[in-house]
């Protein structure tokens, strides 16, 4: 039976000789894997549609009991030229896919086209990678305790952010803790971005939110209760050291 739906490229793996099999995140199957014949021959007229973070619209031979789907055409909605002519934006589009990939389990279309797309023009390319991390622990039941101490629900004199604890931890309960104590304009960024979702995104440019620091901490916070280690993560670290 044919099928047409609209979906983003969040992974391609080789397979035999020409082929190979692509991951599209779409809002009607979630993720569903493609099977791509001929994809890396010269003659291929889907290649230039099916490339990682393409939106394009797929039509396929859905097969409900397959593990693929086999791609029988595709046309390029958006290519997101803007991230694919910058290093930088690439390297975060390629950890927002592999989140995509790992971390969500259903409906997580929006989140990743308003990523994508306002990665693709903002000026602040690491407030768009620490918002969609930010709403990626949501979606996986993990998001950051930003409205008190993680331990005894003060909510005055937060001093310091912990994995560990899931949170913000305040003064009283880090006398026990000692954990390194965060400036107070940082602990702030941080309850800001895990209060936000795309849309208020134009509300939260401007306000410090597009630092690397951010990201870091927020990855950390996944990799410490999924134990993912994201390959894309590394290219980030090289570019930010």
């Amino acid at each position: 039976m044919n099928e047409q739906v609209n979906g983003i490229v969040i992974k391609q793996i080789d397979y035999k000789d020409n082929d190979a099999i692509i991951t599209v995140y779409t809002p009607t199957y979630d993720r569903i894997g493609l099977y791509v014949r001929g994809y890396k021959k010269i003659t291929s007229k889907n290649v230039y549609a099916t490339q990682l973070i393409d939106e394009s619209m797929f039509l396929f031979d859905y097969n409900p009991i397959s593990r693929f789907q086999t791609l029988k055409s595709a046309s390029l909605i958006n290519e997101h030229k803007g991230i694919k002519s910058d290093y930088d934006r690439l390297a975060i589009a390629a950890l927002i896919c592999e989140i995509a990939d790992t971390v969500y389990d259903e409906q997580g279309y929006d989140d990743l086209k308003s990523a994508l797309d306002q990665l693709d023009k903002c000026s602040e390319p690491y407030t768009v990678a620490n918002l969609y991390l930010s709403l990626a622990l949501r979606a996986a039941g993990l998001g950051m305790n930003v409205d008190g101490c993680s331990i005894c629900g003060a909510t005055d004199n937060i001093v310091a952010l912990s994995q560990q604890e899931g949170g913000f931890v305040c003064k009283n309960c880090n006398s026990q803790l000692h954990l390194p104590v965060s400036d107070a304009g940082y602990l702030r960024k941080m309850r800001i971005i895990n209060k936000a979702d795309f849309t208020v995104f134009d509300k939260i440019l401007g306000l410090g939110l597009n630092s690397f620091d951010i990201t870091r901490e927020l990855a950390g916070f996944l990799k410490y209760y999924m134990d993912i280690d994201f390959r894309s993560f590394r290219s980030l670290l090289d570019i930010n050291r």
